[in-house]
């Protein structure tokens, strides 16, 4: 038995709705949570790569985005050219996105910014082990959904990583 008191209510509101016992009003309703689920998570990764398709020309970024939001996918999309568990150099992570924009830099700098990449005072880098905390900071609006749908399961190994250009 569920203890989600709002969730007990719309189950009782669906069963008086449509007649139907508890458990099978229950479960009509997580159906459709799923759904609507698989729809958004299926938009916000339409979304993602009609975004970063439009920076991106034979693998390498074409230009930076000025608008954050869209900086966020440019980001979020550059994580899958790092190995989650391993640490890099300095050295070896600007290599990495040398390949993919000449100004490397930068692009470090907000990867961590943005959470993406993680330091230490020796200059050793690493994917995040979890998704950033995006509430009360200036990312909270700004964060790409496809972050909260991919990213999540995509560090714990449990997703692949996104090709959008067949480069990776």
């Amino acid at each position: 038995m569920t203890t989600q008191r709002n969730f007990k209510t719309q189950v009782r509101a669906r069963m008086q709705q449509t007649g139907v016992n508890y458990t099978t009003a229950r479960m009509e309703l997580l159906k459709e949570y799923e759904e609507q689920h698989q729809s958004a998570r299926k938009e916000a990764y339409q979304e993602h790569q009609t975004i970063v398709s439009r920076f991106f020309k034979d693998g390498a970024m074409t230009v930076i985005p000025s608008k954050r939001r869209t900086r966020a996918h440019i980001l979020l999309y550059l994580i899958n050219y790092f190995q989650r568990g391993q640490s890099y150099t300095e050295q070896e992570v600007n290599h990495i996105l040398n390949e993919l924009w000449s100004d490397f830099a930068y692009l470090r700098r907000e990867l961590v910014d943005y959470g993406y990449l993680e330091r230490n005072t020796h200059g050793e880098y690493w994917l995040t082990a979890f998704s950033p905390e995006r509430w009360g900071t200036v990312l909270h609006d700004e964060a790409p959904a496809w972050e909260f749908y991919w990213l999540p399961d995509y560090l714990n190994g449990q997703e692949k990583q996104v090709d959008f250009f067949g480069t990776l």
